[in-house]
């Protein structure tokens, strides 16, 4: 297993948990696990293959209680993403009781001077059986090559679990959106057995350094399990980043009566209450009627939605269109989310699966209407077209140009010469 697979995945599940960490907390767990696991990789690497005195005194036992942290940070994003839930509670506590007692029971040899750090690593390359059975804390290392992947493989059981006891809870729950959790699901699974496999590969790998004296490390950096760790490691983040749907979870209403979704800024009350139609016209977003209300949230139900999701997918479209918060040039899903209070997956779950249309489709059909009224209102005596462009939204001229054409069908200075020439 090449180092720069593991490096790589170490930088991405970083760089996951920067851009989602305001807007999917549970995502963290996610990131944690694939930094664990990359990490976890990259030390062995280190210290059993590049065999350096130095960073075998720097990494040796020094990191032993992260791979503790294996279990919990799997349990805990598959239990967010299964029940919408980013909450970690003083219960939860009691599943990192592993990683502390390790960490108790090595605090003594991390508080050892570097000096025998570094005597220790130059025995371990003499001697490598002295790395299964050297104690460095309570008890002797070998509890710990035994006790990770163990304690892993429980957790796994118990995903599983809670995986199939889902599956089978879903076709009676109406509060699950079916189509969804369909999708998250097949990820959910597919990153179990993902996790299956490169634990597997690593107990082999455990296996084969435990039973012998003195095993050639040669031969342990190019075995087929070792190549499947690395595989695996990369895959899972490759995925992510190919499908970043399957980022935010499976949305769930509660059945509780208050609005458990929105809570806007500008909170009106309708006598007469639009919904949305899963359509759109002539690039136009169509609302209906109120008579025709039961007839679109019926066609909804049949393809598994939940009416408080038409009815958040209708608040989303009224406040982006009401606050026009599309004027700021640095709107996108991450501003929507803060503004509107409302969970980034929840968003995500409204425009690809209600409303069928990209956020980015929405932005520049309200951006190039507001542009037209200007123009039309005849600003263009006293501001440039890039001035207006600026106001409707656009950070750029070169955006609104090109932006302004694939909606209207022509520039903007055409448009304007179009309409005083009909004035005229």
């Amino acid at each position: 297993m090449s180092p720069y697979i593991s490096a790589l995945t170490v930088f991405l599940a970083l760089l996951m948990a920067y851009h989602n960490w305001n807007i999917n907390r549970n995502t963290i767990f996610l990131s944690g696990f694939i930094y664990v696991f990359s990490s976890y990789s990259l030390v062995h690497y280190i210290v059993i293959f590049k065999q350096s005195v130095f960073w075998t005194a720097v990494l040796y036992n020094n990191t032993a209680p992260m791979g503790f942290l294996l279990g919990p940070l799997f349990y805990f994003y598959v239990r967010g993403t299964l029940f919408d839930n980013r909450k970690f509670s003083k219960k939860d506590l009691i599943h990192l009781i592993p990683a502390f007692i390790n960490l108790i029971s090595i605090t003594p040899y991390l508080l050892t001077p570097f000096s025998y750090k570094l005597a220790l690593a130059e025995r371990i390359f003499k001697d490598t059986m002295l790395a299964k059975t050297f104690t460095v804390g309570l008890y002797p290392n070998i509890v710990n090559i035994i006790a990770r992947p163990t304690l892993l493989a429980l957790y796994t059981i118990a995903v599983i679990v809670m995986l199939c006891q889902f599956w089978a809870n879903m076709k009676t729950n109406d509060y699950i959106p079916k189509k969804q959790s369909r999708k998250i699901l097949i990820w959910l699974f597919s990153f179990v057995f993902t996790v299956i496999i490169t634990s597997v590969s690593f107990a082999v790998l455990s296996y084969l350094f435990l039973r012998e004296h003195n095993p050639d490390m040669a031969n342990f950096k190019t075995s087929l399990p070792m190549n499947i760790v690395g595989f695996c490691l990369l895959m899972v983040p490759v995925s992510l980043l190919i499908f970043p749907e399957i980022l935010y979870g499976i949305p769930q209403a509660t059945n509780n009566k208050k609005n458990d979704f929105v809570s806007l800024k500008t909170n009106k009350k309708r006598e007469d209450k639009s919904i949305l139609k899963n359509d759109f016209v002539n690039n136009s977003i169509i609302i209906s009627e109120k008579e025709e209300k039961n007839e679109v949230q019926t066609a909804f139900q049949e393809k598994d939605i939940e009416p408080r999701f038409i009815e958040l997918s209708q608040s989303i479209l009224d406040y982006i269109k009401e606050s026009e918060i599309y004027l700021n040039p640095n709107f996108w899903m991450e501003e929507l989310s803060r503004s509107m209070n409302v969970p980034k997956h929840h968003l995500y779950y409204c425009f690809n699966t209600i409303l069928n249309i990209k956020l980015t489709k929405i932005r520049a059909e309200l951006r190039i209407e507001h542009a037209k009224k200007l123009l039309e209102q005849g600003l263009s005596d006293s501001l440039t077209l890039d001035a207006i462009g600026n106001k409707a939204g656009f950070s750029s001229r070169s955006s609104f140009q090109s932006v302004f054409k694939d909606e209207v069908g022509c520039t903007p200075g055409e448009y304007l010469k179009m309409k005083s020439e009909i004035v005229s």
